[in-house]
């Protein structure tokens, strides 16, 4: 009887854990939703702890005081795509459906989309897990019931809204600048209510909103959302707004009732409201009108309307010879371009009049080599530059930094909420101590994204659209696109030496002579 002998592997191969990220969300920044906000980032902590044998908890992603109904204002749930893109998570938890997206559409395209990438999403609310086939249906369900609910929510809210407008007791919870909410009333706020005045004076007494702005500024006087930087179309706006006067204009906007709630300018879309005497005033009504009389009529000075011919080629083309652009001219019956230095004087740049027709061939030249050419050129462009960013985002050590400090402040932040509600600590002090950390999260994460958003992705993503307009064309073009030329070119150039430069979407740049 053979006998058999077991031959051991020179080294056994270990147990890949999975790289795993959790997302939480809240959708407001009260206190009680962001000491939830720190719950689930404490859970998930401890989560990955117990899991210490099978996970490997890459990060933990938090978007709070955001509304789940657009994943693009999303940023940490954005970041959280493109490491799956780089192929840097295997797995994704999260507390529920609701949490992940409020948008039917928008879910089921990111749930199928990291499916293809081999990334997984457990809701463990609802006990799903995206990489078992049986469960699509399941969270097209759910998803849908979370839309209705938002849905439903929504119209709730408006219809409480509406009738508080009505009846002249809304109190917009977004103060304006000289104003700060308390007990749900705005009350004069002396170190901005001063400003106000200062700027209805000034523009009364001459000044432009642009003159204004540029003095706030040089004085270092912060804005509302405590910016160093003032700008006209601020205090325009301020000028015009009749909360200044005790009054409160209700609903000169509106948001749409169905997904994802678009808000637009109200132009009669929806009934208006006008309260007067609804809080105390920072400017007399008098003054007020007097500036709005003046606004008027500086609007109606300076927006005198100015017809001026434009042509698809207008402030496209420029000279490579001096830098000047490309006027349009009628000559012996056809459209010429030349340069508007050589018209004024021939002597003062060396450049030649160029028919329509030709630059337009250029045009056609350039975009059949692209699409019916042997070289694949975008294709090449697109795979070095997706290697590029992979290689950009792996090596990234400051991002990385800066995750860690997120880390380590969110875990401060925790053990502050465990001592305050221990009674260790002071309630005004762990506020103020609170409200400083978010602030340094809140500049980290800007310089998170900053890191992230290289010129290499701007590019590549140009490129990928500049590839999909380009493969839409089945045969070679012999009649000028408008359409396309629009959606891909950037700018043209043209030198004495009748050569063609053509910059399109991404830079990319191509020499055509014509």
């Amino acid at each position: 009887m053979a006998k058999p002998m077991l031959i051991s592997p020179i080294s056994r191969q270990g147990i890949k854990l999975l790289r795993v990220a959790a997302y939480c969300r809240v959708s407001s920044s009260s206190a009680d939703q962001l000491n939830s906000y720190a719950t689930q980032i404490d859970y998930y902590t401890r989560l990955a702890k117990k899991k210490k044998n099978e996970w490997n908890m890459v990060e933990i992603f938090a978007d709070e005081g955001i509304s789940g109904m657009k994943a693009k204002n999303r940023p940490e749930f954005q970041r959280m795509i493109r490491m799956c893109e780089l192929h840097q998570l295997d797995l994704i938890i999260t507390k529920s459906v609701s949490r992940f997206a409020r948008n039917v559409k928008e879910a089921l395209e990111y749930v199928r989309k990291l499916k293809l990438l081999g990334v997984g999403i457990i809701f463990e609310k609802e006990g799903i897990n995206t990489q078992s086939l049986g469960d699509e249906m399941l969270l097209n369900t759910f998803t849908a019931i979370a839309q209705e609910e938002s849905k439903a929510i929504s119209q709730n809210q408006r219809l409480s809204i509406v009738k508080r407008m009505e009846l002249g007791i809304y109190v917009d919870s977004n103060a304006p600048y000289g104003f700060r909410l308390e007990n749900k009333q705005l009350v004069e706020y002396p170190p901005e209510a001063d400003t106000v005045r200062w700027i209805f004076r000034s523009y009364l007494n001459g000044m432009s909103t642009t003159e204004i702005a540029k003095v706030l500024t040089e004085r270092g006087i912060p804005t509302k959302n405590g910016k160093e930087k003032w700008k006209s179309t601020k205090i325009s706006y301020m000028l015009s707004n009749e909360r200044y006067i005790g009054d409160c204009h209700y609903q000169k906007t509106y948001r749409d009732t169905i997904v994802p709630f678009k808000q637009s300018k109200n132009r009669g879309e929806e009934d208006m409201y006008y309260a007067t005497g609804t809080h105390a005033s920072i400017i007399e009504k008098e003054t007020f009108d007097k500036a709005q009389v003046l606004l008027q009529k500086r609007k109606e000075q300076f927006t005198k309307s100015i017809t001026f011919n434009t042509y698809l080629l207008t402030s496209r083309i420029r000279c490579s010879e001096c830098g000047s652009f490309y006027r349009r001219k009628v000559r012996s019956g056809g459209v010429k371009w030349v340069c508007a230095k050589h018209e004024e004087n021939t002597k003062s740049c060396n450049s030649n009049y160029y028919s329509e027709e030709r630059i337009y061939d250029g045009f056609l030249s350039v975009v059949n080599k692209l699409r019916f050419g042997q070289e694949n050129i975008l294709g090449q462009v697109i795979a070095k530059l997706e290697s590029a960013t992979q290689k950009y985002k792996r090596n990234n050590k400051t991002a990385m930094q800066i995750s860690q400090k997120i880390a380590e402040i969110n875990a401060t932040i925790l053990k502050l909420n465990e001592l305050r509600s221990k009674g260790y600590l002071a309630p005004e002090i762990h506020q103020s101590q609170v409200r400083e950390m978010q602030k340094q999260l809140c500049t980290l994460k800007e310089d998170r994204q900053d890191q992230f958003e290289s010129r290499i992705l701007t590019m590549l993503q140009d490129v990928r659209k500049l590839k999909t307009l380009i493969d839409e064309i089945d045969e070679p073009l012999y009649e000028f696109d408008e359409k396309l030329f629009e959606e891909i070119i950037v700018e043209m150039a043209l030198n004495n030496a009748d050569e063609l430069t053509v910059t399109l979407l991404g830079g990319l740049k191509f020499t055509e002579l014509i």
